[in-house]
């Protein structure tokens, strides 16, 4: 290792972020929602992603190279972050820690003046004082870095969002300290493209897994009259088009000097041939419907903008005085998120309600598939209807299930 005063062989630095980061296999770490932990394996398999049987509740361990990594960002609906893991060492003091961070080579996975921030989690350790531990970890980073002539800015993880920012992830448990890096950068629910959102809207990446769930890429046609903005419906776009659905967003990778722009390009090209081999099959349709016209024209916006205008028809119409399109009705699914929560009209009876949603259905749109979110028990047994599979899970911090019925089909 050079010394402080030496010059850096930026060619041998080449060569180690070569040999090291690109050429090896690294271990990663999907944060998911949990509750969906089965379908986000499903999809990573669909990736080609080689995953352990072994998961814990809210994430995914998975070894892959960086290219896999790449995939995983631009192609994983259900995701909300990947980190890559860096290294693990016991600590149970404030030198130790410092100097066991100041070993790892920073320098082969940290840009010159790249803007860090630290996201610590310090729970059964006797190094548990969080800020004392950002301060260590800057200064373990800072004096590593330079002596390679490299430096680092470090800002607070509550500055506003800046682009380009590399968070590293600290967590302490047990005097055991685990170091990760943050490949994705925004949280990818965050397509990368201007949507506009109505009230509390369902993030984009459990809008894919209650979709994926409820195998949409089964049915040509997905109606969704709560439709708010639209966000079922561009997921469903993605998936019936063949689309990775982050194609046009950034990352924190692209930052890391490991980073090739021609070799990210090919594993882009080569992503989008084979979604487009493997979308669903036939012509799809998207129905979208809400009581507010000017929610409806949020979602029309957000279609167009995202590019699936041509596969969705969006309307104001009541969801109670709404009928099916004229076809078997076992090519339909119909997926509802009812108000609830914050979306609910004060004083509102919510059981009555749902118990309204579940007679229509009924009667409507008996031989239909559908996925309907319930919030809490009393509630499923107003809406009353029958299903195969549930998944319960949280959602803007309400715990709700997913209720999924599939028609059947001779």
């Amino acid at each position: 290792m050079a010394g402080p005063g030496d010059q850096v062989n930026e060619k041998a630095l080449a060569r180690r972020i070569k040999d090291h980061v690109v050429g090896q296999g690294h271990e990663f770490f999907a944060i998911v929602h949990p509750g969906f932990e089965a379908i986000v394996l499903r999809e990573l398999l669909e990736l080609g992603i080689t995953v352990p049987e072994v998961r814990e509740n809210g994430g995914i361990e998975f070894p892959a190279k960086l290219d896999d990594a790449w995939r995983v960002n631009l192609g994983a609906g259900t995701i909300s972050r990947v980190l890559m893991r860096l290294c693990e060492f016991k600590a149970t003091g404030f030198s130790e820690f410092r100097s066991k961070l100041a070993a790892f080579p920073w320098e082969l996975h940290l840009a010159d003046d790249a803007r860090v921030v630290f996201s610590i989690h310090a729970g059964r350790s006797r190094l548990w004082h969080e800020g004392k531990l950002e301060e260590e970890a800057a200064r373990a980073i800072a004096e590593r870095l330079a002596v390679y002539g490299r430096s680092a800015r470090f800002s607070a993880k509550t500055d506003a969002v800046a682009m380009g920012r590399q968070t590293v992830f600290l967590r302490l448990d047990e005097n055991r300290c685990q170091a990760s890096l943050d490949s994705s950068g925004e949280l990818l629910y965050r397509r990368g493209f201007g949507k506009f959102v109505e009230q509390a809207p369902l993030r984009e990446t459990l809008a894919c897994g209650i979709l994926r769930a409820a195998a949409v890429e089964r049915y040509p046609i997905l109606i969704d009259p709560l439709c708010g903005s639209g966000t079922f419906a561009l997921e469903a776009g993605a998936i019936f088009s063949g689309r990775p659905v982050n194609l046009d967003r950034s990352f924190a990778f692209q930052d890391w000097p490991s980073f090739k722009a021609a070799r990210f390009r090919h594993v882009k090209d080569g992503l989008e041939r084979e979604f487009k081999e493997k979308a669903p099959a036939g012509a799809h349709k998207v129905y979208c419907s809400d009581i507010d016209p000017k929610t409806t024209a949020t979602a029309r916006h957000n279609l167009e903008q995202a590019g699936f205008a041509p596969l969705a028809e969006v309307d104001p119409a009541d969801f109670f005085h709404l009928h099916p399109p004229a076809c078997d009705p076992a090519h339909v699914l119909l997926v509802m998120n009812p108000p609830y929560g914050t979306r609910q009209e004060p004083g509102a009876d919510i059981a009555a309600l749902y118990r309204r949603i579940g007679d229509k259905v009924r009667r409507d749109y008996a031989g239909c598939g559908y996925a309907i979110i319930v919030p809490g028990l009393e509630i499923e047994k107003a809406l009353g209807l029958p299903h195969e599979k549930k998944i319960l899970f949280h959602n803007g911090g309400i715990p709700v299930a997913l209720l999924i019925h599939h028609p059947s089909r001779n």
